[in-house]
């Protein structure tokens, strides 16, 4: 049982890397980033299987929980260019907060909005 679990997340992994090639070549004709036109075909891909396998669903849920691993060479490799930034490292940094909380803001408005508010009873179980 195991190894089936092993192999079908596997081909889960191979299913997203395919759909991000698929953007990459796409990208060529279409002005978007790959990783966006990747997930475009993903999502139109499952609307149309009208379902999402399951290990798709848990290799996805295992990438969205371990997210902030993959910010970690990019902010390291920002440092390298502190120099080249200078004056305007704290200008750079301000706007990368600015811009996170701003973007939580709004994520945390459309929640609200597009699903509303919970009821006491619904907190309650939480």
């Amino acid at each position: 049982m195991l190894k089936n679990n092993v192999v079908q997340s596997t081909l889960a992994v191979f299913t997203l890397i395919l759909f991000w090639w698929l953007g990459y070549a796409l990208s060529h004709f279409i002005a978007l980033p790959p990783a966006l036109l990747g997930l475009l075909l993903l999502f139109f891909a499952l609307v149309i299987l009208r379902r999402v396998p399951t290990a798709l669903e848990n290799v996805s849920q295992f990438c969205l929980k371990h997210l902030s691993l993959f910010f970690i060479s990019p902010l390291v490799a920002a440092w390298f260019y502190a120099d080249q930034l200078g004056e305007q490292l704290w200008l750079f940094l301000f706007g990368i907060v600015l811009s996170t909380f701003i973007s939580l803001w709004i994520t945390s408005w459309l929640g609200q909005r597009f699903f509303g508010k919970l009821d006491e009873s619904a907190k309650q179980d939480d």
